[in-house]
């Protein structure tokens, strides 16, 4: 009897989780990785962070709405090479496939793009090409002149919600550090301010 209640209850909760619109029933997330490598001499560089980001995306009446979930940094080593192992095996997950910011002063910078638009977006096609699994990425190196147009990479990924004006605003995670640091580094060398990165930072 206890076995057809927990196969009853098992058989219910996945027909929930279907008609509720789980973006994934089940999934493995990452790895990622990749070579950031110069446009002009194909050399590795050294040093450019590079931040991950996850949102959920849970259905509603509207169509869907987007939420942070996690952020994770790492820089890349001699090699210009980094790796994320991922958020692991998701089951029954709104949590979509990593978005990415790459950024290093002085250089051309890719963000919040899809992991998975590196294969499928023509306007990258420039600036990737595959080793298997690996995508390898040619960054330009950037006048200042140049850089001042490009401007700097949104690190402002979180949400946090303001009680007193009943408002929503984005804020820097606690656990995202080294992009802000790069970000500043840039502000700083074109002589403009940089960021108050306490002032910003959600509070957990």
């Amino acid at each position: 009897m206890k076995k057809l209640f927990y196969l009853t209850v098992l058989i219910i909760t996945l027909l929930l989780a279907i008609t509720a619109g789980y973006a994934y029933m089940i999934r493995y997330d990452g790895p990622y990785e990749g070579r950031i490598i110069d446009a002009e001499t194909k050399q590795p560089i050294a040093g450019v962070v590079v931040l991950g980001v996850w949102y959920k995306e849970e259905p509603n009446v509207a169509g869907a709405t987007s939420t942070f979930y996690d952020a994770k940094e790492t820089v890349t080593d001699s090699k210009g090479e980094f790796k994320f192992p991922g958020l692991g095996i998701k089951i029954f997950s709104y949590v979509g496939t990593m978005n990415f910011v790459i950024f290093k002063k002085g250089y051309e910078y890719l963000g919040l793009w899809p992991w998975e638009s590196l294969k499928e977006d023509v306007i990258l096609n420039r600036m990737i090409r595959w080793e298997g699994d690996k995508a390898i990425i040619l960054l330009k190196k950037l006048t200042m002149e140049e850089r001042k147009k490009k401007g700097t990479p949104d690190f402002y990924i979180g949400i946090r919600y303001d009680e007193r004006e009943n408002i929503h605003h984005t804020c820097l995670p606690r656990n995202v550090k080294l992009l802000p640091e790069e970000v500043n580094k840039e502000l700083i060398e074109q002589g403009r301010e940089p960021y108050d990165l306490e002032g910003g930072r959600c509070e957990k």
